[in-house]
């Protein structure tokens, strides 16, 4: 049985609190903590998401079984803990999970995650951290590989850098982030420095390698049963990267922005998906006809960057999409944007619905059919009803 001790018990599981695993917090509790609590980066939160006010399948609405299991998902509902920033000693790193000894961090290793991270296998001779100015910082979750993961989970705690510059007055913050491919660092170095500004060091560690950090620094996390996520987050991703860039930046965002407006004081925008990944809408050609004729804009938003991404979702007067990580970017819609996720039947998971709740979005679900295929379930490519979703931008107002 894997031993675990939390970060700061006190600060995260308050006595008066509802905990996700209660005998697990409850010796945690009794143990002494792995760090000290500096600060509270965002306040703890209760949140009851609303059904979806469309939830179709096949082109119906959905049938009883289904709409009782979404009003029924545990992560609809609950008590999260707050993020606070704490300082660690002694600590080793591996495959972003944070150990004391042999024993686990607990905030690093939460019950949805512990399927992701792999046997908790530590080298014996753990390599140093590396070398860099000012206090580290360690930022990082089992989905950080993820565009959508990194935005609304990782990014947000990066509000712990300027706590840090306050704590050390004149040093560089080095933050400590998960190596990924080539693609993916580019994106989280720049979203790094474009949200916490000033100075910021960053190093790239190798997952699979143990190292050994004689202090560190690490933001716990701001989600909760691995789905609902902080509104205090969001709005500070939205405030930190949407508002500076609303105000179209000269470069791709600007140009873009402009053409797609065509005169309008809004968008409507189509989040599509590379036809070379998973998850393919088979009948896209229908589809994008149909949008098109709605004067919707066919965008990929793999192709653009973080702050390109802000500067046009926050132009949004409607938002629809095949389920992926691009359409996390509605984090960054104004209140009242209507969002309509579009996704196989086989993948019903509700990760996008506390985003359209939390920032006052009407949220809207239409489940395709799923093609016959041996792969996993929330991979399998699909189609969607056209008539489905003329039906539902009518009801809507978007003709």
């Amino acid at each position: 049985m894997t031993e675990y001790v939390s970060c700061a018990p006190d600060a995260l599981y308050p006595e008066n609190r509802p905990v996700e695993e209660p005998d697990v917090v409850a010796l945690l509790r009794q143990r002494a903590p792995a760090g000290t609590a500096l600060a509270e980066l965002y306040p703890g939160w209760s949140y009851d998401w609303p059904m979806p006010e469309t939830l179709h399948l096949r082109g119906a609405p959905a049938p009883e079984a289904m709409v009782q299991a979404f009003r029924d998902a545990p992560a609809a509902r609950g008590v999260a803990p707050p993020s606070v920033l704490v300082v660690l000693e002694e600590v080793r790193l591996r495959r972003n999970v944070l150990f004391q000894g042999r024993t686990v961090l607990y905030e690093t290793h939460l019950l949805q995650e512990r399927y992701m991270a792999g046997p908790l296998v530590l080298d014996d001779d753990a390599e140093p951290g590396p070398a860099g100015p000012g206090p580290y910082l360690y930022v990082g979750n089992q989905g950080s590989f993820n565009y959508g993961h990194w935005l609304l989970e990782d990014l947000p705690r990066l509000k712990a850098v300027e706590v840090l510059r306050r704590l050390h007055p004149g040093k560089t913050v080095t933050l400590v982030l998960p190596r990924q491919d080539w693609f993916n660092n580019r994106m989280r170095e720049r979203t790094s420095r474009f949200f916490a500004g000033g100075p910021l060091a960053i190093v790239f560690l190798d997952p699979e390698t143990t190292y050994h950090f004689p202090r560190l620094h690490y933001a716990t996390p701001v989600k909760h049963l691995g789905i609902a996520k902080s509104p205090d987050a969001m709005a500070e991703i939205d405030r930190r990267l949407a508002r500076p860039a609303s105000g179209l930046r000269p470069a791709l965002a600007g140009a873009r922005l402009r053409a797609a407006l065509r005169g309008r004081r809004a968008l409507r925008l189509f989040i599509d998906r590379n036809p070379l990944r998973e998850r393919v809408l088979l009948n896209r050609t229908d589809i994008h006809a149909l949008v098109r004729a709605r004067g919707f804009e066919i965008l990929d938003a793999e192709r653009l960057g973080v702050p390109d991404q802000a500067a046009l979702f926050a132009h949004a007067e409607a938002v629809v999409g095949i389920k992926g990580a691009g359409l996390v970017n509605t984090v960054f819609c104004p209140p009242g944007t209507p969002v309509v996720h579009l996704a196989p039947e086989t993948f019903q998971d509700p990760y996008y619905r506390d985003i359209a709740a939390a920032r006052g979005q009407p949220y809207h679900a239409l489940y395709g059919r799923a093609a016959e295929s041996a792969q996993r379930d929330h991979l399998r490519d699909f189609t969607i009803d056209p008539a489905d979703l003329a039906g539902l931008l009518d009801r809507i107002g978007l003709r």
